[in-house]
């Protein structure tokens, strides 16, 4: 894979403006490496991953996954530093804590690995036995008794590799429609070719009512559809301002008016262990309590996500941006709505 050229073919060549008044116009990849040094180095560090994981495969992703987060951890300083900030406040503990250190490093090293994995996946497609193998998966009953005709939307969250369990529902007939986002660093590719390879349905959540109408046209076929709503939106003005973690950030709102559009249910599935491989459960079906606004319901999905974050928060992905970036809340705020309910 070219790295330098790479980053080149993935910008567009049109030559722009330096905005520094100096008259120049420079190529737009020399515009974002001056401008945008964290595209570029996050750019840089897919390339350098997707170059590893082609050469170890996806055999070799815990391995080379756990010295890469082990890397990132120690030279990380910034990154470092706001995530333990961030994460001491959610588990009430000093940053000192050495449990807060602990926690963060494994969660590093669990989600590097399954980084790595996806993109092994999306590379190449793994083969069904070697998924069950890779993934053990429980609770299906929750999600066959939640289908009934309306679809299903399967909440997923930012701890450990979903897809897996995705590919294993795909094997087994299940329609799949996998809603992905789209970052700066990745090919436009990357997903758009990667998912289909497994019988999935992909959606790029970045066109935003494009995707959510074909969301709603998902759900109306009784598809199953995988969507995450646990990080912030890049634009304030298209989410929710709302307290998770510990910080007040724009949550994403589209999960939710999904299932109130349509009826259809949401099934969580949560990730209970990364080894010796990784156990993902479905939960039964959230119930939303009648009468609440959006923003309400909302805020119960979100209670919920942090109850079971707050029970293995080493699984989670604490340093991806989209949190780590929002500074943590001055003081709680009790929350709109009540505690979420659970159908038996």
């Amino acid at each position: 894979m070219r790295q330098l050229r790479g980053v080149r073919g993935q910008v567009s060549e049109r030559k722009i403006s330096s905005g520094v008044g100096d008259g120049k116009v420079r190529p737009r990849w020399i515009h974002e490496l001056l401008n945008a040094p964290g595209n570029f180095r996050r750019r840089i560090m897919f390339l350098s991953f997707r170059r590893i994981i082609r050469f170890v495969g996806f055999d070799g992703a815990r391995r080379y996954g756990a010295c890469l987060a082990a890397t990132h951890y120690r030279l990380a300083f910034g990154t470092r530093r706001r995530c333990m900030q961030g994460l001491a406040a959610f588990m009430g503990r000093e940053v000192s804590d050495p449990k807060v250190a602990t926690t963060l490093r494994e969660a590093y090293r669990v989600n590097t690995i399954a980084a790595l994995e996806v993109l092994s996946m999306m590379e190449c497609r793994l083969e069904a036995e070697r998924m069950r193998q890779r993934c053990r998966v429980d609770g299906i009953e929750n999600l066959e008794s939640a289908r009934t005709g309306k679809g299903v939307i399967v909440l997923a969250m930012h701890a450990g590799n979903s897809l897996l369990l995705a590919g294993q529902l795909a094997e087994a007939g299940w329609p799949i429609t996998v809603v992905y986002h789209q970052t700066r660093m990745q090919s436009k590719q990357f997903f758009s070719t990667g998912l289909p390879r497994y019988g999935f349905e992909a959606i790029l959540a970045n066109e935003g009512f494009i995707a959510y109408a074909r969301m709603l046209d998902a759900l109306r076929k009784n598809r199953v559809l995988f969507a995450m709503m646990d990080q912030g939106v890049e634009n304030a003005q298209t989410g929710l301002m709302l307290r998770f973690l510990g910080k007040d950030m724009p949550m994403p709102g589209g999960v939710v008016q999904l299932a109130r559009q349509t009826r259809a249910p949401i099934v969580p599935i949560v990730t209970l262990a990364a080894d010796p491989v990784w156990h993902l459960e479905f939960e039964p079906r959230l119930v939303l309590p009648p009468g609440g606004t959006v923003q309400e319901d909302v805020a119960q999905v979100l209670r919920y996500m942090e109850t079971k974050i707050r029970t293995r928060p080493e699984l989670w992905s604490w340093p991806h941006r989209r949190w780590r970036h929002f500074p943590v809340a001055e003081q709680e705020r009790p929350a709109p709505g009540q505690s979420f309910r659970r159908n038996s």
